[in-house]
């Protein structure tokens, strides 16, 4: 896990203490522009990792309070290799005429039955608390001391 943690960090500027910048370069990395968008999901769905042909996205639940935690964990499965159910090519594929929207609007509406196995959410998660906590001693952490010490215990 430290090892993926430490990829992410060696393509992004010497220094980063920015989440936003951890993504926007690993986006470099790729050849794949990363968004990050606000947006409505379904209950007990946090944030999604929606790839496109040309770009990804990572979708947070726009009351989440936690957003930082999410999109580190949703840019974990993206680093990690993590596929899910590859709904979206499926669905492009497919499909006739189908748009961007409609294929994102099917992979929530079924988010439920593509829950990918429990053992890349568990990785997902540590990613996340080691790339905060790498971030928060660089001095850019903004989760409270709380969250950490519940980090430090299941990380």
């Amino acid at each position: 896990m430290k090892t993926a943690v430490d990829g992410v960090f060696a393509v992004a500027p010497a220094g980063t203490s920015s989440l936003m910048t951890l993504v926007e370069t690993w986006g470099l990395q790729r050849g794949r522009p990363i968004a990050i968008e606000d947006g409505r999901l379904p209950v007990g769905v946090f944030g999604q990792w929606l790839s496109f042909p040309d770009r990804d996205v990572l979708k947070v639940r726009s009351e989440e309070l936690s957003r930082e935690r999410t999109i580190a964990h949703e840019l974990g499965h993206m680093v990690l290799g993590h596929r899910g159910q590859a709904i979206t090519e499926y669905a492009t594929a497919h499909m006739e005429a189908a748009s961007i929207d409609l294929v994102a609007f099917m992979l929530q509406r079924s988010c439920d039955e593509t829950r990918a196995w429990p053992d890349e959410e568990i990785d997902a998660e540590r990613f996340a608390g080691l790339v905060l906590r790498r971030l928060e001693r660089a001095g850019a952490a903004g989760e409270p001391s709380s969250r950490r010490r519940i980090d430090d215990i299941f990380c």
